[in-house]
Order: C-alpha cells, then structure tokens, then sequence
C-alpha cells in the first residue's frame, strides 16, 4: 500500500519569530512545504511508503523541493520540474501562540500547471491511496489533474483521502472555494475537516450536525480536528471517538494538520486498513491518540517538513503522557 498525495509543492518562508512585520526586524527562512508535500513527507519520515504528484520550477527552490523530499523517502518519480512557471512562494506570518497566515505567490506557479497528462504511467493497485487538499482545486489544470488521478485510483480500487485545508486569499470568492470543495467532498472515502472550515463548508454551527452533512456520496469518515484541543472521528451513525490532544509549548503551528493527516494515512497504511472500511471505536481512539502527538509534536520547530518527528519521538511522547480519549 502506497499514499500518493498530489497538489502544491513550495517554499515556505518562515519568520525567526512571531510578531507584526511592521516591527521591521523579522527575517525570513525558506522551508519546504505545501499541505500534500507534507503529508507525503509525514508518512515516509515515520516509515510508510509514500509518492508526490506534483510540478516545481526549474530553478533553485525546485531543487531545494526535491532533494529536501527526496531525504525524507518520498519517491519523487512523479514530482516533475518544468520552464513555464517558477516554483510557488508562500510567506508565513505567525502570531503570539504560534498560530499563522500565508501570503502565496503563484500566479503562475509550477504545480499549478501539473496536467492531467503527467498521470498516464501511474497504475495504482487497489491497496493505494490518493489523498489531495483544496488549495490546488483553484487552479484549473491542476484540479483536471485531481479529476483524472480520483478517476484513476477510484476506478482500480483505490481510496481516496481529502483534507479540506482551505486557504482562502487563493480564491476568487468564498463562495467559489465552497463551492469547489463540495463538488470533492463526494468523491473522498475519508474526509478531514477543521473546527474553523466545517462551519463555512456546512453552513453549520453545531458540530455533529455538520458533520453529518459531509456524509455524501463515498464518504465513510470524518476526521474533524480541534488544533490544541485534539481531535473527533465521526462515521454515518455518529461520533466514534473524541481523543484530547498532547500538551506542548507551540512554536510554529506550520505543517501541524498534515502531520496529523500523515500519520493517520501512514496507520491506516501500516495495518492494511482500508479507507473506505467500517472503522471500530477502537481503531479510531488508536489513530486519534497517534496523529495528535505526531501533529504536536510538529508544533515544537519552525517550518513543516524540518518540524515532523520521527517514530521514536512520537511513541517517546506517547509512552510520557496519555491522552484523554
């Protein structure tokens, strides 16, 4: 079983400290990242097999991109380089308790001309798994190429994972990016949603009632995440389990939720579970109580891909302190 992650590949560009840049005396450090980079980089740092389907540019950032993944164990046999555009920019701005913004550049960049073509040599088996995030469905070639790789992978058997990771400033309008991730949301087996995205996805206030809104199509779970305060899984029927998150001192919170939504696809990949499978309340508490110290874990270093723990850092965590689930 192989986790295939397609979507944006970039730089991110992390201040010394957080702050307002007007204070003047804030630099900048590029780090590799992008919501589905981290997840790819996330299951093969904890020692899953994982692949990135992607475009950076030919230049200096491109190569940083590859080498840096590369390191990690991501295979890197679909993650193409290309003239027509330079690889994407993101400017992270942090506040006091380590929470962020982005200011991307990519008008065009690289990944957003990744085509539909570039997938014709990959042959998924039914034990794979195609995960994607939202932030490339803005892009038109990009999201034909989401199209053609759930087609591809739903036609051989494969799951489907989708992180709603919405980022707003990409859009035209909220009602557009609402709009995209619902057209996608039933097309997922497995769906992860924020405390702050399931409100504007749903037109929900109240959780469980949300939630159950996203049950369309192939949905099977739900994974809605509460940052600091841990983290839900839901199925059709309701709530499977509610596990508290590991108390830590966060730095940067860059990277965080894909961590989480790594070490949940690398789990799922290590014990052969399918996606679209009925989960037990058991298996869902194991997960949960995984991912949230893996997803803390990589609060603690600035940047996404330098931040995300090894295996023996996460079960170190795990075995000092047991969270409430």
């Amino acid at each position: 079983m192989s986790v295939y992650a397609i979507g944006e590949a970039l730089i991110d560009f992390v201040p010394n400290r957080a702050g307002s840049l007007l204070s003047g005396d804030i630099a900048f450090i590029p780090a590799v990242g992008g919501a589905p980079l981290n997840v790819a980089a996330a299951i093969a740092k904890l020692g899953g097999k994982s692949a990135i389907l992607s475009q950076v540019g030919l230049d200096d950032f491109g190569e940083m991109i590859i080498q840096t993944v590369k390191n990690c164990g991501v295979d890197c046999n679909y993650l193409l380089q290309t003239k027509e555009a330079k690889t994407a920019l993101a400017f992270v701005s942090l506040r006091e308790d380590g929470e962020r913004s982005f200011s991307f550049y990519r008008n065009p960049s690289a990944d957003m001309l990744y085509s539909a073509k570039n997938l014709e040599s990959i042959n998924p088996s039914s034990n794979d798994i195609l995960h994607f995030c939202s932030v490339s469905l803005s892009a038109p070639i990009m999201k034909e190429a989401h199209e053609k790789a759930i087609e591809k992978f739903r036609a051989n058997g494969g799951g489907i994972s989708f992180d709603i990771n919405i980022r707003l400033p990409l859009w035209n309008s909220v009602e557009e990016c609402v709009k995209a991730v619902q057209d996608f949301i039933p097309k997922a087996d497995l769906i992860k949603i924020s405390d702050d995205e399931l409100p504007l996805v749903s037109g929900k206030k109240d959780i469980e009632e949300g939630v159950k809104t996203l049950f369309v199509g192939n949905v099977k779970q739900v994974i809605y995440t509460k940052g600091a305060k841990g983290a839900m899984i839901f199925n059709k029927s309701g709530l499977l389990c509610d596990v508290n998150s590991y108390k830590v001192v966060a730095v940067d919170a860059t990277g965080a939720g894909d961590a989480f939504t790594g070490a949940t696809l690398y789990q799922l990949q290590k014990q052969n579970i399918a996606l679209n499978s009925d989960w037990s309340a058991e298996l869902s508490q194991n997960i949960l109580a995984f991912s949230t110290a893996v997803g803390a874990l990589t609060t603690l270093k600035r940047g996404a891909i330098n931040a995300l723990p090894s295996l023996e850092e996460v079960n170190t965590l795990i075995a000092s302190e047991t969270c409430n689930c």
